[in-house]
């Protein structure tokens, strides 16, 4: 005797069916559409432009350039080359592979993040930002007991994030005009250990990490602040969905976010003499500096 299989069951497993097979059809067509792309020829210059762009933003710790790229089948590999951010004399320069597989996935183990006493002042950024008095002295303490003429590698903090206009005047006030040596933080560390979310780094931005190798640049007196707002949010802008950034501790999320609102924390200075940052210690928009690296100047 045959027993007619239920309406309902005959309906379930049709439509089982076709999820599966629409499954399957979009995972064919997306390796079909990663392997067009590599026979095609490795975009070596998007994937400078994206993930070594993003390996800078959130590595300041090191100073990173460009090397090679090298496309294959089923890995791409875009190396850069670098040594760390010290106040003192360059060590040898170290490469930093950045890999891409067949399906967009990316590792980039020694680029995760900083590192070292400069990792820690850009982690302890307080986001509650505000005066404080106390710990502006102990930055004041600690600098008056060191020669002014020694070089630094710092964090400034600010009082609070600043909208370009109010930064543009700050650099104007102190006369900054940008350059390698000082970079903007657009956005702090975030980490909320209440949530399944994974940390994010810092982002920490110069006009040169999307400067390419035979490109000359010319930095702003003042308003410097605009232009490098104004390039964060065009590379911002050319992100795509699939890119795999969490391995940089970043997302295409934040940083639209981050881009949109366009304000700045604070510094990181490269190679200024103690004197200038006492300075800035002065200025009422300013929270506290810290100290990363410090180095008599040998030249």
């Amino acid at each position: 005797m045959n027993v007619r299989e239920p309406d309902w069951a005959y309906v379930a497993r049709s439509l089982v069916k076709v999820v599966a097979v629409a499954a399957a059809l979009f995972l064919a067509l997306s390796v079909v559409e990663r392997v067009l792309w590599f026979f095609g020829g490795f975009d070596d210059e998007r994937t400078a432009l994206v993930y070594g762009t993003a390996a800078r933003a959130v590595n300041p710790d090191k100073r990173l350039t460009d090397d090679h790229s090298d496309g294959g089948l089923l890995v791409t590999t875009y190396t850069l080359r670098g040594e760390p951010r010290r106040a003192g004399p360059g060590e040898d320069r170290t490469g930093y592979e950045i890999t891409e597989d067949l399906f967009g996935s990316v590792r980039a183990p020694s680029l995760g993040g900083p590192s070292g006493s400069l990792a820690d002042a850009l982690t302890s950024l307080d986001v509650e930002l505000g005066v404080d008095r106390q710990l502006m002295e102990k930055a004041r303490k600690t600098i008056d007991g060191l020669p002014p003429t020694l070089e630094a590698v710092a964090v400034v903090e600010f009082t609070h994030p600043m909208a370009v206009e109010r930064f543009v005047a700050f650099n104007r006030r102190h006369e900054l005009c940008g350059g390698e040596d000082v970079s903007y933080i657009y956005a702090p560390y975030l980490y909320d250990d209440s949530s399944d979310m994974f940390p994010m780094n810092a982002v920490v931005w110069n006009r040169d990490m999307t400067k390419k190798r035979w490109e000359d640049l010319t930095y702003r007196c003042g308003t410097e602040p605009e232009a490098a707002l104004a390039e964060f949010r065009r590379w911002v802008g050319l992100l795509y969905e699939g890119d795999d950034l969490e391995e940089f501790g970043l997302s295409r999320g934040r940083l639209a976010g981050t881009a949109e609102e366009g304000v700045v924390y604070g510094l990181v200075v490269d190679g200024w003499k103690l004197a200038d940052l006492r300075k800035l210690l002065d200025d009422p928009e300013v929270r506290t500096v810290n100290l990363a690296d410090v180095a008599f100047d040998l030249g």
